[in-house]
């Protein structure tokens, strides 16, 4: 059991539960480093953060430390589609390929930038042997992703695009901007509010970085090389198909510079919540993404077992993960995205609340975070709302 470190932050009177809940992830269930964040009409309610960046250096956990938050870079990235779909820039029932005509190769023509978004494009996975420095040319492997046969008919069936959603996503933000996601990012939203948020490590950026570590208890077996999920968050075996291999990749100073959409943002809780209350705008805020687009994005379009599976998976919207089992967030009307790290970033539309919860001590894969959902459901209990099960 760790003994409770100091906490470090803000909390607006009337959510004290959530800072004991945040606390007692410390004092009670030997959390290493954290930090969590709650924000509405741009306010924060709550702002906090306490333990160790680093186990083997004892570094302080601070105010600006930010961490690899995995896929919750899927929730950005998604975002920054939005925000041009708010523009009029993209078409979510257009067919990908008007805005990337060599995707529509092998019958993927008609796949719509929506049912794309969900993971129903049939393309989790890249034939062939990938490196570090392919991943580097983010373009060459957009057109890899383009060239490639679809694993069943596009739109037909859905299947989690651990990395190659990624490539998608930073495609459509290309074809339509000029600008690379991570820079577009960049330019128009993190620099003009002020986020602590990357997508590709700027070099010589001097932010401190948490490093993701995994208990021995924690990590996963690692998967047979030859399977779908295997290949798809291994990229081919260049790193192992487990959670430590995940982990060791993020936190390579390398990997962290590559601009890699479906998985290696670099955030703190602070600027996440701030991220997507920007999202539902608010007093005196004016929202990222229309409010149209927001409610269609917010549509459940792919749900159930996954292709080739008996398995239940998340419940999709247009890039959003939407409440399910594993993430029921604060219910209905929630809307964002988890990593495999064990962070968590979501909005919650009928209260106008953001939350993050970020930390470098990964939890347990496929099951409701312990650590998370303390904070969560003390959040839901000060704002009256009772979460559903799934």
């Amino acid at each position: 059991m760790r003994s409770n470190p100091k906490i470090g932050g803000f909390v607006e009177p009337g959510f004290e539960p959530c800072l004991d809940a945040f606390e007692r992830n410390f004092a009670e269930c030997a959390e290493l480093g954290a930090a969590c964040a709650v924000y509405r009409d741009g306010k924060p309610l709550l702002d906090v953060w306490a333990g160790v960046a680093r186990s083997d250096d004892g570094c302080p956990w601070t105010e600006d430390t930010v961490v690899p938050v995995f896929s919750v870079t899927k929730g950005i990235a998604a975002i920054c589609v939005l925000s041009l779909v708010s523009r009029g820039l993209v078409d979510l029932d257009a067919p990908l390929a008007r805005y990337w005509p060599e995707f529509g190769l092998h019958g993927k023509d008609r796949i719509t930038v929506r049912e794309s978004l969900a993971h129903r494009a049939g393309v989790p996975v890249i034939d062939g042997s990938i490196t570090v420095a392919d991943l580097v040319d983010t373009e060459k492997m957009s057109r890899r992703l383009a060239a490639q046969p679809p694993l069943f008919e596009p739109g037909s069936d859905h299947l989690y695009h651990a990395l190659t959603i990624g490539w998608i996503t930073s495609e459509l933000v290309r074809r339509t901007t000029g600008l690379p996601l991570g820079e577009w990012f960049r330019l128009n939203v993190a620099e003009p509010y002020g986020l602590n948020i990357q997508i590709g490590r700027t070099a010589g950026d001097a932010a401190p970085i948490a490093a993701v570590e995994v208990p021995v208890d924690r990590d996963t077996p690692q998967l047979d090389a030859d399977l779908i999920p295997a290949r798809a968050i291994s990229l081919n075996g260049l790193f192992p198909a487990r959670m430590s291999g995940l982990a060791d990749a993020l936190n390579s100073p390398a990997f962290q510079q590559v601009e890699l959409a479906g998985g290696n943002g670099l955030a703190d809780a602070r600027s996440l919540a701030r991220l997507y209350g920007l999202v539902l705008g608010g007093d005196d805020i004016r929202p990222l993404i229309s409010s149209a687009c927001l409610a269609a994005a917010c549509e459940a379009v792919s749900a159930g077992p996954q292709f080739g599976t008996d398995l239940p998976g998340p419940t999709w919207g247009t890039g959003f993960m939407l409440p399910w089992s594993v993430q029921p967030m604060l219910g209905p009307g929630s809307f964002g995205h988890d990593g495999a790290g064990g962070s968590l970033a979501f909005a919650h539309a009928p209260s106008g609340v953001s939350f993050a919860y970020v930390r470098n001590q990964t939890g347990i894969p496929n099951t409701e975070d312990a650590h998370v959902y303390r904070v969560v459901r003390a959040l839901a209990e000060c704002l009256d709302i009772s979460i559903p099960c799934y």
